[in-house]
């Protein structure tokens, strides 16, 4: 089997004309997994036809660009056919939040509704610095920063990273050291008049040097503001890094494999 990564949505914020908001698709011998479910990556997955083919859910934290389309999701796997329950593994701390999406979303008259996200997507609450393993597919964590408590995650069978939202830190230079692909947020532009330590973003610039610095071989942006600033983002990150450079933009697949990453059309 190819392992495959399919982007399903690299919006921040919201969705917009060029798609979803962060949502991502991990098909590979290993396991079938979603990272990140914000709002319009459930049409996505459906556009993509892999709404089914998912055996756990990945949230990197609660901000609801990505995470506001668990309760979709949810009644997605229970209506109108039941599928059996698949783990989400999320943060620690993410629990009130869940439940209280719940609360507001859960329909009392359907037993297999009452609470979609709880009975269709059990909960495993993820501490930062550990590996996890979902069925065969082992998954390796790290305390991104943050507002909220947020994990970055890395895939070593894979060579896969992705940053989740994270300001640049030594720690994620390490974890991200030798990757065959990065998976790196690039909220802004430049940091230019905003304070990124605090915010906890990077722009162009920071994703460009965590590529350069860590020596992966391909760096693909993603988590765009406007999607109409791409391109420039791009070029700022050109300028610390000399790799190859992609834009992650609904429906592109990435071939994972040992020798390396690569770029398939959709």
């Amino acid at each position: 089997m190819t392992n495959t990564l399919t982007i399903i949505g690299s919006r921040a914020g919201s969705p917009g004309p060029e798609g979803p908001a962060s949502g991502y698709h991990l098909a590979t011998e290993y396991g079938r997994v979603l990272m990140d479910c914000g709002p319009g990556v459930l049409a996505g997955l459906t556009r993509e036809r892999l709404h089914t083919d998912l055996d756990a859910v990945l949230v990197s934290h609660q901000h609801a660009d990505h995470s506001a389309d668990l309760a979709p999701l949810g009644y997605h796997r229970a209506f109108p056919v039941v599928r059996p329950p698949i783990p989400l593994l999320a943060p620690k701390g993410i629990e009130e939040y869940l439940a209280a999406l719940d609360a507001v979303h859960g329909i009392p008259t359907l037993a297999e509704l009452k609470t979609p996200i709880a009975t269709q997507l059990p909960f495993t609450a993820i501490e930062p610095g550990r590996q996890y393993a979902v069925g065969d597919l082992l998954v390796d964590t790290l305390e991104a920063k943050h507002p909220v408590p947020t994990l970055s995650f890395r895939f070593p069978q894979l060579g896969l990273v992705y940053t989740a939202d994270t300001a640049l830190t030594d720690e994620l230079i390490e974890f991200s050291r030798g990757a065959r692909l990065l998976l790196a947020e690039a909220t802004y532009v430049t940091p230019e008049g905003r304070n990124f330590d605090e915010h906890g973003h990077m722009s162009g610039i920071e994703a460009g040097r965590l590529a350069a610095e860590a020596a992966v071989e391909h760096l693909v942006l993603t988590h765009f503001s406007d999607f109409a600033d791409a391109d420039q983002t791009r070029e700022y990150a050109h300028a610390q890094y000399d790799g190859p450079i992609s834009l992650a933009q609904p429906g592109q697949r990435y071939r994972l494999s040992g020798s390396g990453a690569e770029l398939r059309s959709a």
